[in-house]
């Protein structure tokens, strides 16, 4: 089943800005990471993208699913597979463009240590 992320309509999406990488901080074995969604209006599209960040050096399995609706049909859309993540370095874990006036369900999750973390929410970067 997903988790909502995000009901949106182009207003929403252009309310959200860049301020700064801000996620969810998940703790893992051998430090914490941030994960989260960020989204983007992009010439009427809406941009949504997974990513992680890790201090050290991190691997493991993500999932990146969305189902969406809106005047133009839907769309039900489902990524993943393994990733390696170098310490420090944002890393980019799925990424779909829908339109910016659809209603969104986002499903986000990483696998790491032996541990599954919900990043489902909304993130946001510079």
């Amino acid at each position: 089943m997903l988790h909502p992320l995000i009901q949106t309509t182009i207003a929403a999406a252009a309310a959200i800005t860049a301020i700064g990488f801000a996620a969810n901080a998940n703790a893992a074995a051998g430090g914490d990471f941030a994960c989260g969604v960020i989204s983007k209006t992009q010439g009427g599209m809406l941009a949504l993208e997974g990513t992680l960040v890790s201090p050290t050096a991190l691997s493991g399995q993500y999932r990146f699913a969305l189902k969406s609706a809106g005047g133009g049909g839907s769309t039900n859309i489902s990524q993943g597979g393994q990733f390696s993540a170098a310490p420090n370095a944002e890393v980019s874990l799925g990424q779909v463009m829908i339109n910016a006036g659809s209603n969104v369900s986002v499903d986000f999750t990483v696998t790491a240590n032996g541990k599954t973390f919900d990043c489902s929410q909304t993130a946001t970067r510079t």
